[in-house]
């Protein structure tokens, strides 16, 4: 049974991952962050990597354990989480560092300096120009869930370079689109299995089989924790089940993201009706995520020659705290739970789950 129902979920994750990226440009996505410097990649991937963060620390609870010192609970739960992105994060504006490619330094020099290609003038200043090539400029456009039909655009100010004056230029980049073209929500899905109960105790584990993922390499991800009901420590009954927690999970996309999700927790529940229940809760969270980025950038070394380099820098999840609200019902061996996560990104979860 425990086979069918993970086959279940493998299947759900595919159609929520490939359906994601039908709308996504038919480059993949280390070919377009390829042409973006650190500070305009990180702008670009900011929003994806706080509903990362946002995911990965939601979901895991639904009810206290039981306040037992020894029993024993099992539990295989299948989550589906959705993070919802803001018009605010589809499009970005910064300045920053950028080296240009052979083909966009040419375009410079011919609309911002007016020169002509071949002339001893040009070449002198290309020349320079590629020797010296880590110019300030200003981005601006759609991040990683803007708009996939606008690209991005990279404002070079107007200066003085080697003697020649430059008038200020906006070189367009077409390979710089909104990849996942306005995505409302993010979703994700994972198999978890609850197991208890020491001591007031539960065990969590998380986790998803390494699968290959169209133009993004290959996901996977595992998490852990531990949720405790103090209840145990006390001779009378509390009116409310209590739970203290703590969990964490690591997922990998590829060779471009690895994130690591950190929650502690203080959750509430109350159970009413026997056999078939319902089971109101109410978290209150601190969160932390953080995301490794890396991917190689494509740009014109001295002598027209094309170098790459390797990218690499971390982005720290926005939400820092957060309030959950939801509910289970519970059908004999079946449970069904649904919350909404109050935080800066908001998250909904919901999950069905089997066991004793």
């Amino acid at each position: 049974m425990q086979k069918n129902l993970f086959a279940v979920v493998v299947l759900v994750v595919s159609f929520l991952l490939s359906t994601t990226l039908v709308q996504a440009q038919s480059q993949g996505l280390a070919e377009t962050l390829g042409n973006l410097s650190s500070t305009a990649g990180a702008a670009y991937v900011a929003p994806i990597v706080t509903s990362f963060g946002s995911n990965l620390n939601s979901g895991w609870f639904s009810g206290a354990p039981k306040a037992t010192k020894l029993g024993f609970d099992i539990k295989l739960r299948i989550i589906g989480v959705g993070s919802f992105f803001t018009d605010d994060q589809k499009v970005l504006s910064t300045s920053g560092l950028f080296s240009f490619t052979d083909d966009q330094m040419d375009l410079l020099l011919q609309n911002a300096a007016g020169l002509t290609p071949g002339s001893q003038e040009f070449s002198t200043l290309k020349s320079y120009m590629q020797a010296n090539n880590n110019w300030e400029v200003h981005f601006s456009g759609p991040t990683i869930i803007g708009d996939g039909d606008t690209p991005l655009h990279i404002t070079f100010p107007g200066q003085v370079i080697n003697g020649e004056n430059f008038t200020e230029y906006d070189l367009i980049m077409e390979d710089v689109k909104g990849y996942l073209n306005e995505l409302p929500v993010l979703p994700s899905v994972a198999a978890q299995i609850d197991i208890g109960t020491f001591m007031g105790t539960q065990a969590s584990f998380r986790w998803f089989p390494e699968m290959d993922v169209q133009d993004l390499g290959k996901f996977k991800f595992f998490g852990f924790g531990i949720l405790h009901n103090p209840e145990v420590w006390f001779n009378d009954p509390l009116p409310i089940d209590l739970g203290i927690g703590f969990f964490t999970q690591t997922m990998e996309v590829g060779s471009i993201f690895k994130s690591t999700a950190t929650q502690y927790g203080v959750y509430a529940s109350k159970t009413f009706g026997a056999g078939i229940s319902i089971t109101p809760y109410v978290g209150l969270t601190m969160e932390t995520s953080n995301t490794e980025v890396a991917y190689d950038y494509a740009f014109s070394g001295p002598g027209g020659i094309t170098e790459t380099a390797r990218i690499g820098f971390e982005l720290e999840g926005e939400n820092k705290a957060g309030v959950t609200l939801g509910a289970s019902i519970n059908l004999l061996f079946i449970n069904l739970s649904v919350d909404y996560k109050m935080a800066k990104t908001k998250t909904v979860s919901g999950a069905i789950s089997f066991g004793l």
